[in-house]
């Protein structure tokens, strides 16, 4: 069993890790797995400037949290607010005014090439009480260079804190991860279907506002009838403006709603 994150192909969640069993998966499957970690609790060893340990489970990739120093052992750590049954984990590292010492020439276009060998080393571990830790996955003696990682665990695991300590980045920069994303399966329930208004304001742009309820995110998905719904886009808001439509054309718009525990399928409603 092959699993793939970031998959450019799958429109919806797609993002979140994808199950290939087959040489032709169905790409409007739901994921079996789901975000455990978004806007939960997270401490960290120190932080330089604006860039809060919040940034990093807030699922935007134009914010990050940084450590305040470059010095081996600055970690972040997540507490999935009770135990849940955790898959996987994505750590996704970010740069923040890098600067990168050029021990060598550059080439008659202006252009430096980096000849060197450069490591990306972490340790991350798990707890059920934040105080007694498992080693999940040690990359601190790690040749290789993956400023984004995607870690499955054979085995599911029940814990409650994830622990990432930065041992080595290139360039000896201060420690920035845009994303520390956990996968799994929460304990609850999946959330009720979601209401919504939506409303046509140009040739080409809607703006779907979405009633408040308990999911963590909503995804909206729109096409040119109620089966044929293959645009979408996630939202953790309550208003988004889409701005994808073609002119003259009439829609279907349906709000799915989304937690740690599952996907609730809304109704699909005529946008002329």
């Amino acid at each position: 069993m092959l699993w793939l994150i970031a998959v450019p192909l799958i429109a919806r969640y797609a993002d979140w890790p994808r199950e290939v069993s087959s040489e032709n998966p169905d790409p409007w499957a739901p994921p079996c797995w789901y975000l455990l970690s978004y806007n939960k609790n997270v401490t960290a060893s120190s932080t330089k400037g604006n860039n809060p340990p919040s940034n990093a489970v807030d699922e935007n990739s134009r914010t990050w949290w940084q450590a305040s120093s470059s010095k081996q052992g600055e970690w972040i750590c997540i507490d999935l607010q009770g135990s849940h049954t955790v898959h996987a984990v994505q750590i996704n590292f970010a740069d923040d005014k890098l600067s990168a010492p050029v021990p060598g020439d550059f080439d008659k276009s202006g252009r430096y090439i980096e000849e060197r060998s450069l490591r990306t080393r972490w340790i991350l571990e798990g707890s059920t009480d934040g105080t007694s830790w498992v080693i999940l996955k040690d990359k601190s003696d790690a040749e290789t260079d993956l400023p984004h990682d995607f870690i499955v665990f054979n085995e599911e695991l029940n814990i409650r804190f994830i622990k990432l300590t930065i041992v080595e980045v290139p360039y000896d920069q201060n420690p920035c991860i845009s994303g520390l994303r956990v996968f799994g399966i929460g304990n609850g329930q999946a959330p009720a279907a979601s209401s919504f208004n939506v409303k046509r304001i140009s040739d080409l742009d809607m703006i779907v506002t979405i009633n408040e309820d308990d999911a963590t995110g909503h995804t909206i998905l729109w096409g040119t009838s109620p089966d044929k719904l293959y645009h979408s886009c996630i939202t953790y808001g309550n208003e988004q403006k889409i701005g994808a439509l073609i002119k003259n054309k009439s829609y279907y718009v349906r709000v799915d709603s989304f937690n740690e525990n599952g996907i609730t399928e809304g109704s699909a409603i005529k946008l002329i």
